[in-house]
């Protein structure tokens, strides 16, 4: 162990040496980026993590540092994430995985989204507890044991640990029951989350206990948080497997509380989670010079690539980042294709999902088309707008918006050219803020993202896979490896967020950290809100654009101010080919930190 605290020690200073050599390696670097930008990017040879919480990123660079590689390193951070951002995603939470292998030179899907449970009936709703914090989405719009999807995270770490890594799972989820069990320290960012979220916990007696002080005080700046229950059964999955979670004891209490509590999901649901979670194939374009990958469907990511290929279409130099030109265009096609995913996209299972028409050339042709169409009919009849649109919003519900989300993502390479982003959720604050009996387990809220109108391709069903916005994220490849990955959270808004941080690094040379720090948007297209009809913008984008879209119609509300996690929370890492050198980026809007060695 003195070794690899040693080891870990020189790692930094390693860091800290390579930091100054920055701006000796950037090229092409957008000046209006530099400006915004509040920090360096990461560097390193031999590895690099991204996460958005500092302990996390931590973890993950101690497995680097022991040799272990990318899937080690991610599934070590992702666990962590239950004590550093445990509104965020945990255990009982559902997400994706976007793997390129160096051995097998191929790129694989891992799908662990979560499902509903068999015995689900949505007539059940109708009495329970309603939280109108902003994290429902259009199905249930409630909170408690009755949303949970029947979750997948643990599974997938497992999953990807068996088939890809290094170290068992006792050795990779050491720093998770670390902080579990001597608590972690409470910052800004974490504060302004328990505030935000402490409505969902606080109907369950369990919850209360773990996620309030003295079981009634949200956390706040200064205080530590620990999760004693969840340290004990972390122990237990890392010395007896995840059977024990899906299949044992711990399947067994959990179920018990939900059949008490007025949950649905059971035994046999979780017994049969470890054989749903298996490497697919990922879907893929051609992007310039680059071949992208994303998560195939359930997973939305493929509104993602249909905005990248409209896009490569114009001449974005021409026609200057974030310029009124530019930003119509990026809006149109970010509208247009998040009305196909509303459509379209769910479970394959249960649905036709028409992957190929969608990202056909002549179908691609016609969005093109109508963006065009539309930006110019905007242009001809550009009129002031009301300047108050959005912007006079109350600065205390602005704030309280600032905080909606739960979800995260990781991006990790190592030295061997592994290269791995992870997006998880706990789906609202803290999931449907339900702990299953004495484990500390808090349960996701992944229900309440499909729809309750049945007959759409993500209605709610039971046996059916949640139809996921947080399978977007994106691998650009060249000559066969991996250049650039990044992902972000951010509910729909994370099909809108990657792209921008793609096209930042890819057509306008930004690094990647500043690719992640310039000003982005979002459409407000939530489940139920598609056509949206207003757009979130951080006013970092100059007041005279802003200005100018408002002319061509568009509803902006701008009081979220310079900085806002409402339109993500990107982590990435860019790999320069010529030298070796990896970057790292993460997000100044969350906790987000990157580290190399």
């Amino acid at each position: 162990m003195n070794t690899g605290k040693s080891l870990l020690k020189k790692a930094f200073g390693f860091l800290l040496g390579t930091l100054i050599l920055t701006s000796s390696i950037q090229t092409n670097v957008s000046a209006q980026a530099a400006k915004d930008n509040l920090r360096p990017a990461a560097l390193g040879k031999n590895g690099m993590i991204a996460t958005a919480n500092p302990l996390a990123t931590l973890a993950g660079q101690k497995i680097l540092v022991k040799g272990g590689n990318a899937i080690d390193a991610i599934v070590a951070a992702a666990a962590s994430l239950n004590a550093a951002e445990p509104y965020m995603s945990g255990t009982a939470g559902v997400g994706y995985m976007l793997f390129y292998s160096a051995k097998e030179n191929r790129v694989r899907s891992l799908v662990f989204g979560g499902w509903v449970p068999e015995t689900f009936k949505i007539t059940r709703f109708k009495t329970d507890v309603r939280v109108a914090d902003g994290a429902g989405h259009g199905a249930m719009e409630t909170i408690g044991p009755r949303i949970a999807a029947v979750p997948g995270n643990l599974a997938g770490w497992a999953k990807a640990l068996k088939d890809y890594g290094t170290m068992p799972l006792s050795e990779v989820f050491e720093s998770a029951i670390d902080y579990l069990e001597n608590g972690v320290p409470v910052t800004e960012f974490d504060q302004a989350m328990w505030a935000g979220t402490v409505a969902r916990v606080a109907p369950h007696a369990e919850s209360r206990k773990i996620f309030l002080k003295n079981g009634k005080d949200p956390y706040v700046i200064g205080d530590y948080f620990s999760n004693k229950p969840l340290a004990k059964t972390m122990r237990r999955i890392a010395a007896e497997g995840i059977d024990v979670f899906y299949k044992g004891e711990i399947a067994k209490e959990m179920a018990d509380a939900f059949a008490r509590d007025g949950g649905f999901i059971t035994v046999k649901d979780l017994a049969a989670v470890p054989d749903r979670v298996q490497w697919t194939d990922p879907i893929s374009i051609k992007y310039r010079d680059y071949t992208v990958y994303n998560n195939p469907p359930p997973g939305m990511g493929i509104q993602q690539l249909q905005v990248l290929k409209i896009m490569e279409g114009f001449d974005l130099k021409k026609m200057g980042h974030n310029s009124q030109e530019y930003l119509a265009h990026l809006l149109e096609a970010n509208y247009l294709s998040r009305i196909d995913t509303d459509k379209y996209i769910g479970d394959p299972k249960y649905v036709s999902v028409p992957v190929d028409m969608l990202l056909s050339d002549a179908y691609i042709a016609k969005q093109r088309a109508k963006v065009v169409t539309r930006v110019k009919e905007r242009m001809a009849g550009m009129k002031r707008q009301n300047s108050l649109n959005m912007n006079t919003v109350p600065q205390d519900d602005a704030n309280a918006n600032k905080y909606r989300y739960a979800t995260t993502s990781l991006s990790a390479v190592d030295k061997w050219g592994n290269a791995v982003v992870i997006i998880q959720t706990h789906g609202g604050g803290f999931g449907c803020g339900y702990v299953a009996g004495n484990t500390g387990v808090v349960f996701n809220s992944a229900l309440d993202w499909m729809s309750a109108e049945q007959g759409l391709a993500n209605s709610v069903q039971p046996g059916k896979a949640v139809g996921w916005c947080i399978g977007g994220m994106l691998q650009f490849h060249r000559n066969g490896k991996p250049e650039l990955i990044v992902g972000s959270p951010g509910s729909f808004g994370i099909l809108q967020s990657v792209p921008q941080v793609a096209m930042n690094a890819i057509d306008f040379g930004m690094n990647i950290q500043d690719a992640i720090s310039a000003p982005r948007f979002r459409w407000k297209d939530e489940l139920g809100s598609v056509p949206a009809k207003e757009l979130i913008m951080e006013t970092r984008v100059p007041a005279k654009v802003i200005q100018s879209l408002r002319d061509m119609g568009y509803v902006i509300d701008t009081s979220l101010g310079d900085w806002s996690m409402t339109v993500g929370g990107a982590q990435g890492v860019s790999i320069d080919r010529k030298t070796g050198w990896l970057m790292g980026g993460a997000d100044l809007r969350r906790n987000g930190y990157a580290v190399g060695w």
